[in-house]
């Protein structure tokens, strides 16, 4: 308890300096992006290991110098990523409707036409933390899943800067009581399924980037449960800072799906996605820490 106390007091001292560094000039927050990928890349070294074979693992066809490189791009992406989420505390709607373009809100709004929820689907590329914008383009009431941190005080500052676009969040454990009892009314849930589940919940493996697989089933489950359009959304990075967003419709009448049909279509075109620009997803996560038929 005590440990706690200190831990979110040092926060009240820190976060101030956080919330001042997203009131700079964008040009100003990649320079320091750049000194801080030399830190994090070169000095501390953080997960190369991790992403290195997870990159390795996933392109056996790729040469030892090519994914070095996509490691570089990788991380200097990654911290790119980070400051652009600290941005997000102060950053103007103009500002984001300005750096990320939405190609086609209408399938949204076909899908609201139609009285039809929405099961938002994304994986961790392009900048993900950025979905949070959504309510900023599409005509549902936006909801999200929130996993609760440790630190009180940035608990706080992160449940601010991801509610003030106009999403509300639940916390991860009260997922289908929240979604089962909230059912009136057009929404859009957002999920993120492409971390890797506790292997006692695994109930799926798929082959995924070269490698066996265990996967969410969650957002499948809900889809079927409440009868949501499926649409999985592409964020694309075309230069530094800039962003498309481009949304897909997999599925409009979930309930007529094979099991795990779903969940094999999102990734798969999760998998197309990340083909094209290996360097904008999240290799850093232990993705496959877990094999199939070995107990832990």
């Amino acid at each position: 308890m005590k440990h706690k106390k200190l831990h979110g007091a040092g926060a009240y001292i820190w976060m101030p300096f956080i919330y001042g560094f997203s009131l700079l000039p964008h040009w100003i927050m990649y320079g320091v992006s750049d000194f801080f990928y030399f830190i994090l890349y070169k000095v501390i070294g953080y997960r190369k290991k991790v992403v290195y074979e997870n990159l390795k693992n996933s392109f056996p066809e790729k040469s030892h110098e090519e994914i070095i490189d996509l490691q570089r791009k990788f991380f200097r992406h990654l911290v790119d990523v980070m400051l652009e989420t600290v941005k997000e505390f102060t950053i103007s709607k103009k500002s984001i409707k300005k750096r990320f373009k939405f190609t086609n809100p209408e399938v949204f709004q076909e899908h609201y036409d139609n009285g039809k929820s929405v099961m938002m689907m994304m994986g961790h590329y392009g900048n993900w933390e950025y979905g949070v914008t959504a309510p900023l383009w599409v005509p549902q009431e936006c909801w999200a899943v929130y996993g609760k941190i440790e630190n009180p005080v940035m608990d706080k500052y992160l449940v601010r800067t991801r509610e003030r676009f106009g999403f509300t969040l639940y916390p991860m454990d009260k997922t289908y009581d929240v979604m089962l009892n909230h059912k009136q009314g057009d929404k859009l849930y957002m999920f993120m399924a492409d971390q890797s589940p506790h292997h006692a919940k695994i109930k799926h493996w798929i082959p995924f980037l070269n490698q066996e697989t265990g996967v969410h089933i969650g957002a499948e489950k809900l889809s079927k449960m409440l009868d949501l359009s499926v649409v999985f959304i592409d964020i694309q990075r075309v230069k530094r800072g800039y962003y498309e967003i481009t949304a897909h419709t997999l599925f409009t009448n979930p309930k007529e799906t094979e099991e795990y049909e779903i969940t094999n279509k999102y990734f798969e075109i999760l998998e197309e996605v990340i083909r094209k620009k290996p360097e904008n997803w999240l290799w850093s996560h232990k993705r496959w820490k877990y094999k199939r038929g070995v107990k832990y």
